[in-house]
């Protein structure tokens, strides 16, 4: 319940003017009470002693704790492909194609980064890794005009699949090295759960977010993004259209420059070369 009314309060408040849904109801009631209703659930499993729903105590390891969070693992190329498939008229299965470098420079990098992982500080990949995304979505950003080459895509997509594969093996070894083993089933639970919940939030950030750079960007245009779902965008729209989803894209990389900060905040203890 408390996930449905702040999502539903993210997802809806542009379409409503972030202002009344229904009677006295308005997106920043719904959206607080979600809030209040998630506190109430995370309170009730704080008294639980036993058979709590998520043990709590759980989170009292700081590096499981900061380790928990998805917010941009889905929105971080939404508004790449809305960009590329409205504005520039790429199919599917092409704008699919330009995220190729992404998925193949992670996955030849990640078991190297596995074998580092174990001899060293992961927050000497995190961090990297971190900042190497950052600045791919802000190459993405420069690069989201009309008048760039699409091959030119590729090259921040290279540069973000390097970064991720300093970024999230690294983040799930943080988040379970050091706790007690007879925890596992719950803390890997948890941990799934947490970073579902996480993506939900951003995708519903971003596309609030990217609704808000719409409306700047082309006054009038009420719908969102939704309302050019169809087909390419004439020129007159595309090029306002570029521009609103260039600085939408700059969301993800603003929560994951607070997350840089967020990791430097691990604990050592929770690295020991495996033996």
């Amino acid at each position: 319940m408390a996930l449905f009314l702040i999502v539903f309060g993210l997802q809806e408040g542009e379409h409503y003017d972030w202002g009344v849904i229904w009677g006295p109801v308005t997106v920043w009631m719904l959206i607080s009470a979600g809030a209040a209703v998630l506190a109430v659930f995370v309170w009730q499993q704080f008294r639980t002693r036993s058979g709590a729903l998520v043990p709590m105590a759980l989170f009292r390891d700081r590096n499981f704790a900061i380790s928990t969070v998805g917010f941009t693992v889905t929105a971080m190329t939404l508004p790449l492909m809305f960009f590329v498939q409205l504005a520039r008229g790429l199919t599917p299965t092409e704008s699919a194609l330009l995220l190729v470098p992404m998925a193949v420079a992670a996955g030849i990098l990640s078991p190297l980064a596995g074998r580092v992982l174990d001899r060293t500080d992961p927050r000497f990949l995190m961090v990297p890794g971190m900042l190497a995304v950052v600045a791919s979505l802000g190459w993405y950003g420069l690069l989201m005009n009309l008048g760039t080459p699409i091959l030119m895509f590729l090259l921040p997509s290279a540069l973000m699949g390097i970064g991720q594969a300093g970024m999230w093996g690294p983040l799930a070894a943080t988040a379970t090295r050091d706790l007690d083993p007879r925890q596992a089933g719950a803390r890997a639970g948890i941990y799934s759960t947490t970073r579902t919940i996480g993506s939900v939030l951003g995708s519903a950030a971003i596309a609030a977010f990217m609704q808000g750079r719409l409306a700047a960007n082309l006054p009038g245009v009420a719908g969102g993004a939704s309302e050019f779902s169809g087909g390419t965008l004439p020129a007159m729209v595309a090029g306002p259209f570029a521009t609103a989803m260039s600085q939408a894209i700059l969301l993800p990389a603003g929560v994951l420059l607070a997350g840089v900060v967020a990791v430097l905040f691990l604990r050592r203890s929770g690295f020991r070369a495996s033996r």
